[in-house]
C-alpha cells in the first residue's frame, strides 16, 4: 500500500516538473545563467528570424519558414496562430515573453 502511494507520488512530481520545464521560458531580465542562456537563446532565434526573412517584412511566409527549418515547414499551420499565412515573431519562438 505504502509502495503504491510512494510510487504515485513519485509520478506525479515527475509529471509536474515535466510540464513546468516545458513551458518555462526564462525571462530576460533574470540574473545568473538562467538570464544568460535565454538573452543568448533569444539572440540567436533573432538572428534565424532575420536571416530567413528574405523580403525583410518582419513575419515568415511559409515558403521562408521551410528553408529556414524543416521543423517550421512541417509544424506551420499549428504556429500560426492567428492563421493569416505569416509567422510573427511571438509565433516562431512560441511565446511574447522576449520582444524582438
Amino acid at each position: 500500500m505504502i509502495r503504491r502511494a510512494l510510487i504515485a507520488l513519485i509520478i506525479g512530481c515527475a509529471a509536474f516538473s515535466s510540464a513546468t520545464a516545458q513551458t518555462m521560458v526564462p525571462k530576460l531580465d533574470q540574473e545568473g545563467r538562467k538570464g544568460d542562456v535565454a538573452r543568448l537563446a533569444r539572440q540567436k532565434a533573432q538572428e534565424r528570424f532575420n536571416a530567413a526573412d528574405a523580403d525583410k517584412d518582419g513575419r515568415l511566409s511559409q515558403q521562408e519558414a521551410s528553408k529556414d527549418s524543416p521543423y517550421l515547414a512541417e509544424k506551420f499551420s499549428e504556429r500560426d496562430t492567428n492563421r493569416d499565412g505569416y509567422l510573427s515573431w511571438e509565433e516562431y519562438v512560441g511565446h511574447n515573453r522576449w520582444e524582438k
